[in-house]
């Protein structure tokens, strides 16, 4: 049995509602003249500075089990920061994590005895956009020697997200998806068994966009 996804309302509410501008009203004796079009304001987040998370916001970046799917349940998400992530980056991903400043996560799945759906999402923030970059070419280098011991199992997959860079494989033996995609500083692992393709393009998207929705370009927040 596999689980039937819903579309992605919630996670474009979100996006809406963390994204919105609101009209400030100056105070007397400081009104500004308006900007003119084009012109970088005073203040204005810059465009070229990647995408960021700070520790709090990277556990708030995940999804919940409604944007997932109608019929999924999971735990308690998990974070964990500077040595602490290093050390588990190293023993559950084995790849390269210098520069990680935390990581998160949390598992979910189709909630029926009889069925093996099960969705893994982890968030990586690294220091550096080049640091995340290496991590993203150390899973795929993984794969890739995983598929040559494998006799071939490993397929290359094309998977929308929206994100910076996007890597995705299947093994259709295992029926396992692995979705890899960075985002500025942050790299995203989504680990799907027993999903349909749809639905794995689906979590990608409701995670890309949970990570663009709070990410604060330049600024880690504290």
């Amino acid at each position: 049995m596999r689980s039937v996804v819903r579309g992605t309302a919630v996670a474009a509410a979100l996006v809406l509602a963390l994204t919105g501008c609101e009209e400030s009203i100056p105070a007397a004796g400081g009104e500004k003249a308006p900007g003119i079009p084009g012109e970088a304001q005073p203040g204005a987040a810059d465009p070229a500075q990647p995408l960021v998370l700070d520790p709090t916001t990277l556990l708030h970046a995940l999804p919940i089990e409604s944007q997932v799917g109608d019929v999924m349940v999971g735990g308690d998400p998990f974070l964990a920061q500077e040595a602490e992530a290093a050390e588990y980056c190293a023993k559950e991903e084995g790849v390269s994590c210098a520069g990680l400043v935390a990581v998160a996560g949390k598992d979910m799945e189709e909630r029926s005895d009889s069925s093996d759906t099960r969705v893994e999402f982890r968030l990586f923030s690294f220091g550096t956009v080049e640091q995340a970059k290496t991590a993203v070419k150390g899973q795929v280098d993984r794969w890739r020697k995983a598929d040559a011991t494998s006799g071939g199992r490993w397929q290359q997959k094309t998977v929308d997200s929206g994100a910076d860079e996007t890597e995705a494989v299947r093994d259709d033996d295992a029926d396992v998806d692995v979705v890899v995609m960075r985002l500025g500083t942050v790299v995203a692992h989504i680990v799907a068994l027993d999903v349909l393709p749809e639905n794995v393009q689906h979590a990608a998207v409701v995670q890309a966009s949970q990570v663009q929705a709070l990410g604060q370009p330049g600024s880690r927040g504290y």
